[in-house]
């Protein structure tokens, strides 16, 4: 009895072209998401410190008003105030991005920070990831400063200028990432970015949708411009230019956001003093009519 090997499918030249491409594409992507996300890390736990540090010091202050929990008196000294930013006070811009309203205002965007910033820091590494992130969450600032009356606080503008880089991102490397991953970063976060826009609308949610959409547009602008590490990175002059510029975007990023300390610090020593009277001097601004949105 004689047997018959069983058949192989020859694949084409285009085909066997298709499959090589596929799996440079993975193999790529798999390279790039092996790395490290300290940076990540990092933000959310200064984001987490900072809310549990002014949770515990407003209970001290034994000031009381009708709109602004304990919390909330401590953290207006580094709120998105439009008076105090007109007034000169525009490191406000930077350390608004670091303040959070409540304990679900910190939960939900720790999470969104959780869930997105690894992708994107994976993707840019992290000299890169710190610029587009805090250049993202300052336009979400300077969009509310224009667009929101209220004082505002919180870290989704620069969140959902991640939206806005990964959104972008797969249509600008659609060449490089495997169709699925491309497909998915493109189309998958478009509903929850209509969902999440639609409900800052509802008045029972005092959202800033000015800090969202202004986080989001300057995410997806600066993706266009900024090198991802998915794109193989040229052995030349231009490559080493790339690299410098890279490192001296996250030098710009940390010096601000060492002089929006810098003042912060200063502006919590000189008003947070467990002194009703000081507290007031500093913001007689405080009217019920006030109350802060969160973003």
């Amino acid at each position: 009895m004689s047997t018959q090997a069983p058949h192989s499918p020859v694949l084409s030249a285009e085909e066997a072209e298709e499959l090589r491409d596929a799996h440079a594409r993975e193999m790529r992507l798999r390279d790039v998401l092996s790395t490290g996300t300290p940076l990540t890390k990092i933000l959310i736990a200064v984001n987490v410190v900072i809310w549990v540090v002014a949770f515990f010091w407003g209970d001290t202050l034994g000031i009381r008003t009708p709109y602004f929990n304990n919390a909330q008196l401590v953290l207006f000294t580094g709120m998105k105030v439009n008076e105090l930013v007109a007034a000169g006070e525009w490191w406000r811009l930077i350390s608004s991005q670091f303040v959070h309203l409540d304990v679900m205002h910190i939960a939900f965007n720790a999470y969104g920070l959780y869930v997105l910033g690894p992708m994107v820091e994976r993707f840019y590494g992290w000299k890169r990831f710190l610029t587009l992130y805090l250049a993202a969450g300052t336009a979400g600032a300077l969009a509310s400063y224009f667009f929101v009356s209220a004082p505002s606080g919180g870290a989704s503008g620069a969140i959902y200028g991640l939206v806005g880089v990964l959104l972008v991102f797969g249509v600008k490397y659609r060449n490089e990432l495997p169709k699925r991953v491309s497909k998915a970063l493109t189309r998958g976060m478009l509903p929850w970015v209509a969902f999440s826009i639609g409900i800052g609308f509802l008045d029972s949610l005092p959202m800033d949708n000015g800090a969202h959409l202004g986080g989001l547009f300057a995410g997806g602008f600066l993706v266009l411009i900024t090198r991802s590490r998915l794109r193989p990175e040229p052995a030349d002059k231009k490559h080493r230019l790339g690299d410098k510029l890279a490192w001296a975007g996250a030098a710009l990023a940390l010096l601000t956001l060492l002089w929006a300390g810098a003042n912060w610090t200063m502006e919590v020593s000189e008003c947070v003093t467990g002194d009703r009277a000081q507290y007031f001097a500093c913001y007689p601004e405080l009217e019920p009519a006030l109350f802060p949105r969160g973003r």
